[in-house]
């Protein structure tokens, strides 16, 4: 792939895929952008924004017909408290695979965007590698059916397509950065936080989530991640785990936010402590192994502790300027 090269990027309105298409766009490359939702205005510049779904015959004609050099797909139903059935299914994991089909006719390369959540609970707390995702002593599996489609995909992917189609699965763990507040209550529990303790003071937590941990990884270190993926000239087909490969404890994020709301106000920040209503189905530690992407991409974007506490202050200082303006 090469600067001006055509770019298909769906689920373009979508939080990280909005800063995939500013990542492409920044790059120089041609990007077209499909999503059900509007185009962002401050992104209409930076692609050919078409309002749709991403298996609409005539996308998928495109497709294969060899239109796009790269396809990243961003596209999908994040809720994880989505019902198991027929439309997930589609959504998720059938409808994906028709595009994999469609990016082998037409020779492009695929990008998609799979989940951590695929390992579930984590038996050692320790980071996990791509290939454990089936065993049951290292992890248990989905805790819920959006992680089950995710799974479901990437097993499909590695059965159909394990030769004759350039494709990368990415287990994004924790994203989170600027733009992410309108994916509610799906949004990163840091992001979530720290919007809580800027325009409240207060913070709710689980009772029993201040010892989990999670690996957090910032929005643009994705993308840039996902662009020099594109790129680069050969990346063995497989599933990549795409995290910081450390984590951070709801009890440091407690204190984080603590420390940012008294150095910005003078006052105690509260935390309320709340029962838990899917403690069976709550990730109390994720934390990915990320060995796999360091050999396929040398020199790929990392993140540290200190980084994500950096970008978190950022986005603290953020969330005060817009809820004093």
């Amino acid at each position: 792939m090469t600067p001006g090269s055509t770019v298909l990027v769906t689920g373009a309105a979508g939080f990280i895929g909005r800063h995939t298409v500013s990542a492409f766009h920044t790059a120089g490359h041609q990007v077209t952008a499909i999503d059900l939702r509007p185009a962002p205005p401050h992104l209409a510049h930076a692609a050919r924004w078409h309002r749709g779904d991403f298996t609409a015959p005539d996308l998928l004609a495109e497709v294969a017909a060899g239109r796009y050099a790269t396809v990243i797909h961003q596209a999908g139903n994040s809720d994880t408290r989505a019902p198991a059935g027929p439309d997930l299914d589609e959504t998720n994991t059938l409808g994906p695979l028709r595009l994999a089909e469609a990016c082998r006719t037409g020779g492009a390369r695929l990008i998609y965007a799979s989940s951590h959540s695929v390992y579930g609970t984590l038996h050692h707390r320790t980071p996990i590698t791509e290939d454990a995702d089936t065993d049951r002593t290292r992890c248990s599996g989905p805790l819920n059916p959006y992680s089950a489609s995710k799974l479901a995909l990437d097993q499909q992917m590695r059965t159909r397509h394990a030769t004759g189609l350039a494709w990368a699965g990415l287990r994004y763990t924790n994203v989170f950065g600027p733009d992410e507040t309108d994916k509610g209550p799906m949004a990163s529990i840091l992001t979530q936080l720290l919007r809580q303790a800027a325009r409240t003071g207060t913070v709710r937590v689980f009772e029993d989530s201040l010892t989990a941990a999670r690996d957090y990884i910032a929005v643009e270190t994705v993308t840039t991640t996902i662009v020099q993926l594109a790129a680069a000239p050969a990346v063995p087909t497989a599933v990549y785990n795409v995290g910081a490969g450390t984590t951070v404890s709801f009890a440091d994020l407690a204190q984080w936010c603590a420390r940012l709301h008294r150095a910005a106000t003078g006052r105690n920040l509260r935390i309320d402590l709340a029962p838990n209503p899917v403690s069976a189905a709550y990730q109390y530690f994720t934390c990915a192994d990320m060995t796999t992407l360091d050999k396929a991409l040398p020199g790929r974007p990392t993140t540290s502790a200190q980084s994500i506490e950096t970008r978190a202050t950022e986005l603290f200082r953020a969330f005060r300027a817009t809820s004093t303006a």
